[in-house]
């Protein structure tokens, strides 16, 4: 089993939030209202359609993940990332991680991003671990954060985390 990656489409990406592993489910839905799986995916897709990939193993996408711009001309700095995937999320982990640390870290500087937040579900046990495995730092808890309440942690991925993968 291999894992390809690939630019994520917006038909891919679709794919991998329609059919979310639970964790995943519970996080995006607490992060907005949203009516199905699928507008999560098209919202991820279409905040920032040039870096979004998608991770596929047996000829099928079980994974999307990206760096989203939010508002540009406020803090052309910042960005935010987000990962999602299917139960074959895990398999896919390692080649997803490898990419970020290689492709990321030169493209993002390039754009004069020093600082890219990730937002992640308090009890998403197995977020916290991947981001730390890509030189995240927790930088606060979140209470009251989700739509209905549910509390979150900040994690930030910082410019000089990237100094010695470049």
């Amino acid at each position: 089993m291999s894992v390809e990656i690939r630019a994520g489409t917006l038909r891919d990406i679709c794919f991998v939030a329609a059919n979310l592993r639970e964790q995943d489910r519970r996080e995006i839905f607490a992060t907005a209202i949203l009516e199905s799986g699928t507008q999560a995916g098209a919202t991820s897709y279409l905040s920032s359609p040039n870096w979004c990939w998608t991770a596929w193993i047996d000829g099928q996408p079980v994974a999307a993940f990206g760096v989203s711009i939010g508002n540009y001309i406020y803090q052309p700095h910042l960005r935010y990332a987000w990962a999602y995937g299917t139960e074959k999320f895990k398999r896919a982990t390692p080649a997803i991680t490898r990419f970020c640390l290689n492709e990321w870290p030169e493209q993002l500087i390039a754009e004069g991003v020093t600082r890219v937040e990730i937002r992640s579900l308090a009890d998403h046990d197995f977020a916290h671990k991947w981001l730390s495995s890509i030189r995240a730092r927790k930088e606060a808890d979140m209470l009251n954060y989700g739509v209905n309440g549910e509390a979150f942690e900040l994690w930030a991925w910082l410019k000089e985390d990237w100094q010695d993968v470049l």
